[in-house]
């Protein structure tokens, strides 16, 4: 049974914030299915990928004497956009899928959970997630998330 569908559209304004879901989980339901996919997963355009290379270069190099070890930005290329899921269920923090992966399925039960989550005390009730949108550079990114219960 289908519990949730969002569909989402997301620009490089978007990075560093968080679109919550939320969905309801009916009594006897044994196990939910978080299907999250988005695209693209990776952008190459230096136009959109050069100014944080560079911004992250001078941060993380600044005290690094780069003659030392030159460093390109085209070496850095492709650039990846990353979006993680968390979720929280009656007010505990049930974990994170901290994953690069563009398509992604995560099963939680109460007996066992996908790597990065705890299985909740009971799966019925009010159920809470995030997309974490950590770096999105391309001009658009599209993400549809799908919940199941079964």
């Amino acid at each position: 049974m289908r519990l949730l569908e969002e569909v989402y559209q997301w620009t490089p304004q978007d990075s560093q914030t968080d679109a919550s879901f939320c969905f309801y989980v009916s009594e006897g339901m044994k196990q939910i299915r978080i299907r999250f996919e988005f695209s693209p997963g990776t952008e190459t355009d230096p136009r959109l990928c050069f100014p944080p290379i560079e911004k992250a270069m001078n941060r993380y190099y600044d005290s690094y004497p780069r003659a030392l070890q030159p460093m390109e930005k085209e070496s850095f290329l492709p650039v990846k956009n990353l979006i993680t899921i968390s979720l929280d269920k009656d007010g505990v923090y049930l974990g994170n899928a901290h994953r690069w992966a563009t398509e992604q399925e995560h099963l939680i039960s109460a007996e066992q959970a996908s790597l990065g989550f705890l299985p909740p005390e009971k799966m019925a009730g009010e159920w809470h997630g995030m997309l974490h949108l950590h770096e999105i550079l391309s001009e658009t990114c599209t993400g549809h998330l799908i919940v199941e219960g079964e």
